[in-house]
């Protein structure tokens, strides 16, 4: 945005312009004997921006604090915030990071009251009255006074196929929520899944999350992200640790 406006929105225009440039690029590229290039007409390419609509999964799906008076049923949402790594899945999709996303959400009313789980989440989080982007002074969606939950609704990691341009992306909960830095998939020995994420927050923990089922190569892979274990690195003096 301009200089002029300090980095802040100064209309409802500025603030959808914000939200339609941020997120995910899917495009194909193409090599030739002058190098490599964006094929402009690929049936691939799309933005996933902080409007597009999204699917809940896992554990935290159609959970009360989820669900507001646009999405009653908690398990649809719209959009993904404040990208970061993106990691890759044997089975060729990708999860990307929402990472700082307390920057987006603020109040219009310093007054306002919440449910003691929500304040609590506010607070850990850095979610305050003002956000840094100031989109609530424009859409109510990001105004905690009057859509407490919104901000529940991000701090995920998405999966996207990049393969299907009419897929939903999915909020994968299970994956834990925090302002994820990272998600790299690798397979255990058995064939379970394996995520390894960090926290971008000061003073915050690694994790680790453990499929229940295993993956087998061109088979189903439901559940794979949404059913499992998940676990935060505790670590010693002694430069030991442990998962717990």
């Amino acid at each position: 945005l301009p200089a002029a406006q300090g980095g802040a929105p100064a209309n409802a225009q500025d603030v959808r312009k914000l939200q339609n440039i941020q997120g995910v690029t899917v495009m194909e590229i193409a090599q030739s004997p002058d190098g490599w290039s964006v094929v402009r007409d690929s049936p691939f390419n799309r933005r996933i921006h902080q409007n597009t609509p999204m699917t809940i999964a896992g554990p935290a799906r159609a959970h009360d604090l989820l669900k507001t008076e646009a999405d009653p049923t908690g398990a649809r949402s719209l959009g993904t915030i404040n990208n970061c790594g993106a990691g890759k899945t044997p089975w060729g999709t990708f999860l990307t990071c929402e990472e700082n996303f307390n920057g987006y959400c603020g109040s219009s009313d310093e007054t306002a009251r919440y449910d003691p789980r929500t304040a609590e989440g506010f607070k850990r989080y850095g979610i305050r009255s003002a956000s840094r982007n100031r989109y609530e002074r424009f859409d109510p969606r990001f105004d905690t006074a009057r859509n407490p939950n919104e901000p529940h609704r991000f701090g995920w990691v998405v999966e996207i196929d990049p393969t299907d341009p009419n897929s939903t992306p999915v909020k994968r909960t299970g994956l834990g929520r925090l302002k994820h830095e990272n998600a790299e998939v690798v397979l255990a020995s058995d064939g379970r899944v394996v995520v390894y994420m960090g926290d971008d927050e000061r003073g915050e923990y690694l994790y680790r999350y453990v499929s229940d089922g295993v993956y087998t190569p061109g088979g189903k892979t439901e559940g794979l992200l949404d059913d499992g274990t998940l676990y935060v690195a505790r670590f010693s003096d002694d430069m030991t640790g442990q998962w717990v």
